[in-house]
């Protein structure tokens, strides 16, 4: 049975931006169970934190779990990964604004990149990757983005002045990420 979780990033929560329309949509357009996760402290986020709540919530996760993750979230999910000691095959993933460097802007983010991530496991263990970024995030450059999901081999999405795909910057909701989504389902065995 398909499961479909969703991690928020830095300074959010599963009630902001686009997360709730995508729930919506994904349990009226494919009753799959669907989670958005609520991260400790995300406004203040440690990674130790959100690596054991990653572990707690979706333990080791198999060809039927999918992973949507958004900028912070991002991270946390491939260090999650990585540490995974037993072999695993995740059936897709999408990241949307992710980053593996420090921000300028966010120092207090670094202790989660402060290890550069084992894109080779990671990439060996995930059927579908999929990377999300815009030509105009405030945040992220779009360069360290697109490096990620080279990174991973993943397919590669710039969505035009997306901003962070924040709600603030008009992303109550994604049809762009929905699509992507649909792709992965329609892959997905």
């Amino acid at each position: 049975m398909k499961k479909v979780y969703i991690i928020h990033g830095y300074y959010a929560s599963p009630h902001e931006h686009w997360f709730p329309w995508f729930v919506e949509k994904v349990q009226a357009g494919y009753g799959i169970n669907i989670e958005v996760l609520r991260m400790p402290t995300p406004e203040s986020p440690h990674v130790d934190a959100w690596l054991e709540k990653l572990h707690s919530k979706i333990g080791t996760p198999n060809n039927q779990t999918f992973i949507i993750a958004h900028s912070l979230g991002c991270i946390a999910l491939l260090r999650y990964l990585e540490s995974l000691q037993e072999s695993f095959s995740l059936g897709g993933m999408i990241l949307v604004s992710p980053f593996d460097k420090p921000l300028e802007i966010f120092p207090h983010l670094n202790d989660f990149v402060d290890v550069t991530p084992n894109y080779a496991k990671i990439t060996r263990s995930v059927l579908q990757k999929y990377t999300v970024f815009s030509d105009n995030d405030m945040y992220i450059p779009a360069s360290i983005s697109k490096n990620v999901g080279i990174n991973l081999d993943s397919a590669l999405y710039e969505i035009p002045r997306g901003g962070h795909f924040l709600g603030i910057e008009g992303f109550e909701t994604f049809p762009e990420l929905y699509e992507i989504f649909r792709q992965m389902m329609n892959k997905s065995v």
